[in-house]
């Protein structure tokens, strides 16, 4: 009876045992590879003012989920290289750089490496650089911010770089000199490309930037967007909470350190895409944005908004 009693506390023991391992092994291969990582947003350089903000902004109807994206590893990377090579008209080698985890194409003219293709692995980003365009200053015909925007978009759709969720576009200079000294000069137009998700903007680094440069010669391009695709949705923080973090100093906050006085004229939800690879942040989160005015010490009015990660 005793030698029964002892088999059966062995059997016992060893099938907890096999549980532990089981659960353990559970978790690691479904529970946390489908865990939802908190979403590092980094804070503003310079101190956030202590302000009781005023709000106008209406916190009915707002949503109390939302969906999650998942970003997509590159496939094929081999393919699409060569396939942006044959876009850009470079016939250099290709090399891997197994520091930073990308592929290069360097193009020689006259012995020197004046245009290249770098492709990150981890992420599909990707920047086309043309220097002997970019370091020109003998402009002849510069395109004006309207005629660098069209350049721009149409050298995307024309190539298949286009990725329709790109909707928002800003242009800026890339100038010298001073207007003051009378030396001031413009010697490209930057076009910038911002995607939304679902009719919600995205921010964070996910952007196309197209450079055009004299004669509307493209310069420089930057693919700096991971591909999504939807993944799940969950609950999110209600408003009203992450309002209290802007409010407590600890949400990502732009506004000028020296506003005395600032109002949120506008809440709603968006997108955030890390900076980092795919192993680092696998998911596309939403945010809660809080958007508004604020009045500096010398009566400036300044646009600004709070961003705070939606999911807990």
């Amino acid at each position: 009876m005793k030698i029964k009693n002892a088999k059966m506390q062995s059997i016992l023991k060893i099938s907890f045992i096999v549980l532990i391992i089981a659960f353990i092994a559970g978790y690691f291969l479904y529970i946390k590879a489908n865990r939802i990582p908190p979403l590092n947003i980094p804070m503003p350089g310079n101190e956030i003012p202590e302000i009781d903000y005023k709000v106008t902004a209406k916190f009915d109807n707002l949503p109390v989920e939302a969906m999650v994206y998942r970003f997509i590893k590159p496939k094929n990377i081999d393919i699409e290289i060569k396939s942006l090579a044959k876009i850009f008209g470079l016939k250099g080698e290709m090399e891997y750089q197994p520091i930073w985890r990308t592929y290069l194409i360097k193009e020689k003219i006259d012995e020197k490496y004046y245009r290249a293709l770098e492709y990150e692995i981890d992420t599909g980003r990707w920047h086309y650089e043309d220097s002997k365009g970019l370091d020109n200053n003998d402009l002849q015909n510069l395109p004006s911010d309207e005629e660098a925007k069209k350049i721009a978009l149409d050298f995307l759709k024309k190539n298949g770089l286009y990725d329709k969720r790109f909707i928002y576009c800003a242009v800026t200079d890339s100038s010298s000199g001073d207007k003051i000294t009378n030396d001031y000069k413009v010697h490209h137009k930057n076009v910038y490309f911002y995607p939304e998700i679902k009719g919600k903007p995205v921010y964070g680094v996910s952007r196309i930037i197209v450079v055009v440069g004299d004669n509307g010669k493209i310069v420089e391009v930057y693919k700096w967007y991971k591909e999504v695709e939807e993944y799940k949705k969950v609950k999110i923080m209600p408003a009203e909470k992450a309002f209290e973090k802007v409010k407590n100093r600890e949400a990502s906050n732009n506004i000028n350190p020296m506003a005395k006085s600032a109002t949120i004229k506008e809440v709603f939800l968006a997108y955030w895409e890390d900076a980092g690879t795919i192993e680092e942040q696998p998911y596309l989160q939403p945010v809660w944005v809080f958007a508004g005015e604020a009045v500096t010490e010398d009566g400036k009015v300044e646009k600004f908004d709070a961003v705070v990660p939606a999911i807990e």
